[in-house]
């Protein structure tokens, strides 16, 4: 359950951790829109990982009750999100910096992008369901699991947020850990300069 105590301690370990990685969870805005724009997207939910197994997930616009205002979350987090001296990373990061922004809070100086990444260092497949199969032979949960196909299909803020928890948590996971592994293949195979300056 995240209630002030719990912020408090994501909070803390955020910010002694050495680097972490972040993920956004959203829904339309329109529930009869099934486009994955960020502009048209409100904000559900952040998940964080600052290693591997160390997780959390911050429900911000459920269905249900227990959870914390947006804006007050956000002006605790803004400060470990826009710090440019801090290292961070995501998974196709555009689309988080995006709704972020959105919300008022300009993530500065990404690290690492676990997607380009993956794109420059020569995987055909850069989604993260394919690149958790790809590394550690883990089959992620489809997200129709979660919500559903066709008509019957709803939107993440109507999933529990226990649901919502484990998936979410689970993607801001195994980002960390293809940080971890991508960062020296992009070292080895000497494509950080084409990371860094082009990609990022």
């Amino acid at each position: 359950v995240m209630d002030d105590a719990a912020l408090d301690n994501l909070v803390d370990a955020l910010t002694i951790a050495s680097k972490f990685t972040f993920d956004t969870e959203t829904a339309p805005i329109d529930p009869e829109d099934r486009r994955i724009d960020p502009m048209r997207s409100k904000l559900v939910g952040l998940s964080f990982s600052t290693g591997p197994g160390k997780a959390w997930y911050v429900p911000l616009g459920h269905a249900e009750d227990n959870q914390l205002e947006a804006q007050k979350v956000l002006g605790r987090l803004e400060p470990l999100l826009t710090d440019a001296s801090r290292t961070r990373g995501a998974h196709n990061a555009n689309y988080d910096m995006t709704v972020l922004a959105k919300h008022g809070t300009h993530v500065r100086n990404l690290a690492f992008d676990t997607m380009l990444a993956a794109h420059v260092t020569g995987k055909k497949a850069i989604a993260l369901k394919a690149l958790a199969l790809d590394y550690f032979s883990h089959e992620m949960t489809p997200i129709t699991d979660l919500i559903g196909t066709g008509r019957k299909q709803v939107t993440m803020a109507q999933v529990t947020i226990d649901r919502a928890a484990e998936y979410v948590a689970g993607n801001a996971d195994l980002t960390y850990q293809l940080y971890e592994i991508l960062d020296k293949e992009v070292d080895q195979k000497g494509v950080k300069h084409d990371l860094d300056t082009v990609e990022m």
